[in-house]
């Protein structure tokens, strides 16, 4: 018998590969877990890459010295800056896309901001982008675009106190080229038209409907 399980006990140098084997994979398996997690976690942190849904307060468009120029104005719910001004360059985006302008501006507030049109400057503003495709022939606009926005919180009345961060012309482009969605803010004053011209529409069927024939 003693025989026997002296035949079957392992070797100390096969006991030893053994025991470095599930050491590595214990400490590989438990590395796995956490670096999955971290990257999880560190994925959910990441801003959008297209920015948030927005609400169109206005848009301008402008005749400046034979030039034409189109300002909007969106709003943002609690948005952090990143989030802001790639709101703002989506936007800018999709709006040179339906509208040709030599100067586009779009400028994005607090939700709970000011939404009088005086009162859109200084610490109202989260973030700005200016656009100008023909850079040299607008005054003040060195490169196609100017982009900043405030790295502030904004507060009850929703002001933004923080620094101001300027963007470099490659990370405006960086930030464009990583988007997955190009579209406009949601329009309050567009739906409202398109809901009245549909109602117009009606009216008008029924009372075709109900018009005698003519003789």
């Amino acid at each position: 018998m003693k025989a026997i399980f002296s035949r079957l006990r392992p070797s100390k140098k096969l006991v030893v590969i053994l025991s470095a084997a599930l050491s590595v994979s214990a400490a590989s398996g438990g590395a796995a877990v956490y670096v999955g997690r971290d990257k999880l976690m560190a994925r959910l942190a990441e801003p959008s890459p297209s920015g948030l849904e927005c609400t169109t307060i206005r848009t301008l468009k402008l005749d400046h010295n034979g030039q034409r120029w189109v300002r909007m104005h969106v709003k943002t719910d609690r948005a952090s800056g990143p989030d802001r001004i790639r709101t703002a360059l989506r936007v800018t985006g999709a709006l040179s896309q339906k509208e040709k302008a030599d100067l586009y501006q779009v400028v994005v507030l607090d939700a709970a901001g000011p939404e009088e049109r005086a009162a859109v400057r200084g610490a109202a503003i989260g973030a700005e982008v200016l656009f100008a495709p023909g850079p040299q022939s607008v005054k003040g606009m060195a490169e196609p675009f100017r982009a900043s926005y405030n790295d502030g919180t904004a507060n009850a009345a929703g002001m933004f106190h923080g620094k101001i961060v300027r963007l470099q012309l490659d990370d405006v482009r960086a930030l464009m080229s990583a988007m997955e969605d190009r579209s406009l803010c949601i329009d309050p004053s567009a739906a409202a038209t398109e809901g009245a011209g549909a109602d117009e529409a009606a009216d008008q069927t029924v009372e075709s409907a109900e018009a005698p024939a003519g003789h």
